[in-house]
């Protein structure tokens, strides 16, 4: 089995490189080998799924989480190759190879047994991510440093973590550790690798990048790491730290759930007053994390498996959505909402597409986001169950969240799909994408309905009961009734509408106040929702999050540099103040020797 492994990282590693060195006008063979590389790899994925049975060793492990981990890795390699097929941006040779690279890294991060292993493929990651937002163009530069080195950053927490544990068990293989948090130094190995997976997948506070890249990133990058790679992966390590690395502990696990449910609200929030399309998909990227944290942190079967099922259901509408702005910025040359409106009968795949994956991710059933966030709340129930009295805080924060998504998801599809088209709209003549770019989302976009109405069949029964065994199947088996009822209303809405649809329409210009409404009288959709940034609390918020105050990037950065000054000042450039500095720092030295 090692030697199929060595093949699964070594074929896509090979293929990146060898596009690294294709010139730029041979850009139809560099796709040709992304899509390829790809569509075997996904193809080798499905066939061993169900044949191999769980396997460790010294460097590699293969079990359910892991095939579920690989599958996801390829399927989005695959799905973001083809979006590719069309794209316009400067160093082709660099998109493609460092696509290859990421995938052949995420391969061996989910196969990764020995730590030190997972942590070179960690930090390879790290920089194909910097590489990608780079091919934004020079405004990318400042936010592609800044991921660098919050990514960067949190790659020392990782290897810090993996120390301590070396230090408190002296193995290096996941499977092999159990470690009991019964001392600061066990919580320190567990919080050292909670900060890589949270940087990783996005969590607050570790999140800024995401938000920050969003609007000069390529679009199809956004799909393909952020939103789904990133969390794939992110989520993939807190999984195997909570699961497999460390025991359950109260402390650190009702500390995962507060950050999730913070995470949620919090992003939200910022998510509502957006008005570039991009970074209100980005900020959602944020929000979804934490029902995914809130899942594996209720620590049981139930919760965790909803959790990893929301990881899975993520990347799918998130992908979705963020190739959909990409379509929508193809045409209109714009992602703000002020200056769209009106594309649904313009882009009709990408409209519903787009429609589809906005009612996964708020939670509206039958579609796929709605069950996973249905376990996750009796996860907390059941959590509930064993005294810990705080479920009903997490329960109701987890729900303001998907209130507060859909309310985003209203203003966005109004404001993009079926709002008044603005001027510059209306003066060009826009039509659906190419193929190769409607086609990826239109498949992600069924996925949500089907993971929705077979929601039991597939993913769960396929992908994550293999994982985690759950004693207490009636809270997934006791909402058939409600699906089919939820179907059978949707279909008699679309019996009965048509008959009391008024036969004759007339289209006339919108009027207020007795005036035809001009173009700079247009209301794009997006007013509305500024009531909430002069509420007065949210209002307090989102004046420190303008100010950079709840960044922690920008909050380190501060404080590095104002000791950085400190420095600036004692180093005046005059020699006898230097030669001072040594004789005082020699004289220091000499005292401590002589004293020990």
């Amino acid at each position: 089995m090692d030697i199929m492994v060595y093949y699964f990282i070594g074929i896509p590693f090979i293929a990146g490189l060898f596009c690294l060195l294709l010139p730029d006008k041979w850009k139809t063979l560099m796709w040709a080998i992304a899509f390829d590389v790809c569509l075997v790899l996904f193809g080798y994925f499905v066939y061993f799924f169900d044949k191999i049975p769980a396997l460790t060793g010294n460097l590699f492990v293969w079990d359910g989480l892991t095939n579920f981990t690989l599958l996801g890795v390829s399927f989005f390699g695959l799905i973001i190759s083809l979006y590719s097929y069309n794209l316009t941006i400067d160093f082709l040779n660099r998109y493609y190879g460092f696509l290859l690279l990421t995938v052949a890294s995420g391969i061996g991060v989910s196969v990764s047994n020995n730590l030190l292993l997972m942590a070179v493929f960690w930090g390879i990651l790290a920089i194909t991510l910097y590489m990608m937002i780079n091919l934004g163009g020079s405004d990318a530069a400042y936010p592609a440093k800044k991921t660098f080195i919050m990514v960067g950053g949190s790659d020392s927490f990782l290897i810090l973590g993996i120390a301590i544990v070396w230090v408190l068990t002296g193995v290096l293989n996941i499977t092999e550790m159990h470690i009991e948090i019964d001392r600061a130094l066990a919580a320190c190995g567990f919080l050292s690798f909670v900060i890589a997976a949270f940087t990783k997948a996005g969590a607050m506070p570790f999140h800024s990048w995401i938000p920050e890249i969003a609007e000069n990133a390529p679009v199809s990058v956004m799909a393909f790491l952020p939103a789904s790679i990133d969390k794939l992966l992110g989520i993939y390590l807190l999984a195997r730290v909570c699961l497999n690395m460390f025991s359950y502990h109260e402390t650190m696990w009702f500390l995962l759930r507060l950050v999730g449910a913070l995470t949620i609200v919090c992003a939200v929030f910022m998510a509502l007053i957006q008005h570039n399309m991009k970074k209100l998909l980005a900020y959602h990227a944020v929000s979804q994390v934490g029902y995914m944290v809130l899942g594996i942190a209720s620590a049981n079967s139930v919760g965790v498996v909803g959790g990893l099922f929301h990881m899975l259901n993520h990347a799918i509408y998130k992908c979705c959505l963020f190739l959909g702005a990409g379509s929508v910025e193809e045409k209109t040359k714009t992602t703000d909402l002020d200056q769209l409106g009106g594309l649904a009968g313009m882009m009709p795949i990408t409209f519903v597409s787009f429609l589809f994956a906005s009612f996964a991710i708020s939670g509206i059933p039958p579609f796929n986001g709605f069950f996973s966030k249905w376990m996750i709340y009796q996860g907390l129930v059941e959590a509930g169950k064993s005294g810990e009295p705080s479920w009903i805080l997490w329960i109701v924060m987890a729900l303001i969240g998907s209130g507060l998504t859909l309310a985003s998801f209203m203003k966005i599809i109004h404001a993009v799909f079926l709002g008044q088209k603005s001027a510059s709209i209306e003066k060009k003549d826009i039509k659906e994408v190419h193929w190769t770019m409607f086609v990826p989302a239109t498949i992600l976009s069924l996925l949500c309905l089907c993971f929705g109405l077979f929601y039991f069949q597939i993913p769960l029964s396929k992908f994550f009961l293999p994982i985690m065994r759950i004693d207490n199947m009636e809270y997934i088996l006791n909402l058939e009734l409600p699906l089919l009822l939820i179907i059978a209303g949707i279909i008699l809405g679309f019996v009965i509408y048509p008959m009391f649809m008024p036969r004759k329409r007339r289209i006339a210009p919108v009027f207020i106040g007795g005036e035809k409404q001009e173009e700079e009288m247009r209301i794009s959709g997006t007013e509305f929702y500024n009531v909430i940034r002069d509420t007065r609390f949210l209002k307090t918020m989102y004046v420190a999050a303008e100010k950079k105050i709840t960044d922690l990037y920008e909050v380190l950065k501060s404080t590095v540099l104002y000791f950085t000054e400190g420095f600036r000042v004692i180093h005046t450039g005059i020699l006898g103040t230097y030669l001072t500095w040594i004789l005082f720092g020699t004289l220091v030295f000499l005292y401590i020797f002589i004293r020990w």
